[in-house]
């Protein structure tokens, strides 16, 4: 590991990446959880055929080496060449607002496109950024988490109070919605037609603290290039005498959008992960009582 980033550090872009595709195709002619990404393919896309679905997963592959190349290269990125990576940056202008106020609001992302480079992106823009993430240990991943730090990106393990202290105090709360999360922690909604454990965070600190939630991706366009895409204000209302109904249909909300950006650009989503692996103890309950409805955004 230690070569690799001697190597990452030192070579030029191209060929940075280059060597991250190289290792990306290794792990899958070695199999490396390729059963789990294909057989998430097959759920997701029932309609494409095996060799569609295989061609996806490399691909997929492919896209998962150039962005971990783009972000444990980015420490040595002066602020300029960062930036100038992002070619369609124009959703920016629409959290201004409450940066320049300093104003926190929440930031939901995911696993697609290039996430970390999200983070190091904002940052570097002046985001006050504070990020759940799950601990990660070893000598392999330090690397990883020292990146996100020298970006300037503060993270948070655990604690809805942390969370809400982090908007309170004026800070960009990111969240990712894509992971599988436990039962005790999760609200059951629709993600390509499957129940999944989904964080209620957005919608219970968007109610405990008034601010407004987005939804935003960091889309590879072009090799070291990256579109910018933000989605919202959207604000959590409660529409109902029942709380945890108004929670679901929130939650339900953001997923069902993040899943129309995923079938536009498959390629760019963690298919390793294993998304639908916590089940509802009742799930014909739990699929009549989700809502996949919009929520309206804020004006």
């Amino acid at each position: 590991m230690g070569l690799l980033l001697f190597l990452l550090e030192r070579l030029p872009a191209r060929w940075a990446r280059a060597l991250l595709r190289l290792a990306a195709g290794l792990a899958w002619t070695l199999g490396i959880r390729q059963r789990v990404a294909l057989g998430h393919l097959r759920l997701a896309f029932p309609e494409k055929t095996e060799a569609e679905r295989r061609a996806l997963a490399r691909a997929n592959y492919r896209h998962l080496g150039e962005c971990a190349a783009d972000f444990l290269r980015s420490p040595g990125l002066r602020d300029r060449e960062l930036l100038e990576m992002v070619v369609e940056p124009d959703d920016w202008a629409k959290v201004e607002p409450w940066l320049k106020a300093g104003q926190g609001f929440i930031c939901c992302s995911a696993h697609f496109g290039n996430f970390e480079m999200l983070g190091v992106y904002a940052a570097r823009r002046g985001a006050p950024l504070t990020a759940l993430t799950r601990p990660l240990k070893g000598a392999a991943n330090a690397r990883w988490v020292a990146t996100r730090a020298l970006a300037g990106i503060r993270e948070v393990h655990k604690g809805m109070d942390n969370l809400v202290e982090a908007v309170q105090r004026g800070d960009v709360l990111a969240l990712l919605i894509d992971q599988n999360m436990l039962p005790k922690r999760a609200v059951f909604v629709p993600f390509f037609g499957q129940l999944a454990a989904t964080t209620p965070a957005p919608a219970v600190v968007a109610e405990r603290t008034g601010a407004p939630v987005f939804l935003a991706f960091l889309l590879r366009v072009a090799e070291g290039r990256y579109r910018l895409l933000i989605e919202g204000p959207f604000v959590f209302e409660r529409k109902s005498e029942d709380r945890e109904q108004d929670v679901l249909a929130f939650t339900a909300m953001l997923n069902e959008r993040f899943e129309r950006h995923v079938r536009e650009h498959p390629e760019q989503w963690f298919w390793l992960h294993r998304r639908w692996k916590t089940r509802p103890p009742g799930e014909q309950t739990c699929a009549a009582a989700a809502p996949t409805a919009s929520h309206p955004a804020a004006p």
